[in-house]
């Protein structure tokens, strides 16, 4: 199986209690989302992981997969990313977008000026931001619908309705 075909949706961050328990972080935009998924699967790896949801603990969320009986056996499972078939993803609205697709876009302003690359995507608390590099330095620009004028997934291109000169002041 592609990789490409592939979305990251968790990672498994740690074990939890005796039973052959695993902690997972949920990439999903709200954490009980991840329910809605049927077949899992490792990277490099095109057998499903069979997964239970059993409970919540520090935002995380403890599983129990299939075959997996003791700590030991659960310590494999560290650090090991969870990944669902790109299909199986909800389709989205026309204002909606998936932030891994952004990924390496180029961003201009309105007025086309080029500011950066898109590196990752970051939400401290007041909103999303998209994390751009430009000349080397890492900047946090906005991309809700206040400031997301148009994105051109042909020419791999963010608008967004800003004006860029602050930075450079």
């Amino acid at each position: 199986m592609s990789n490409h075909n592939l979305v990251e949706i968790g990672c498994f961050v740690g074990v939890h209690g005796i039973k052959g328990y695993v902690k997972l972080k949920s990439y999903t935009e709200t954490l009980e989302n991840i329910y809605d998924y049927k077949d899992f699967f490792l990277e490099k790896n095109e057998n499903t992981l069979n997964i239970k949801f059993v409970g919540k603990v520090k935002g995380n969320l403890i599983c129990k997969i299939e075959d997996v009986e003791t700590r030991n056996e659960a310590e494999i499972y560290r650090g090991l990313k969870l990944f669902v078939k790109r299909e199986s993803l909800p389709i989205l609205q026309d204002d909606e977008f998936y932030q891994r697709d952004l990924i390496t876009f180029k961003v201009y302003n309105s007025k086309k000026e080029f500011f950066g690359l898109i590196t990752s995507f970051n939400d401290f608390g007041g909103g999303l931001l998209a994390e751009v590099m430009k000349e080397k330095k890492l900047y946090y620009l906005p991309i809700n619908n206040n400031f997301l004028k148009e994105i051109n997934y042909e020419e791999k291109e963010v608008i967004i309705n800003l004006d860029l000169s602050f930075i450079d002041n």
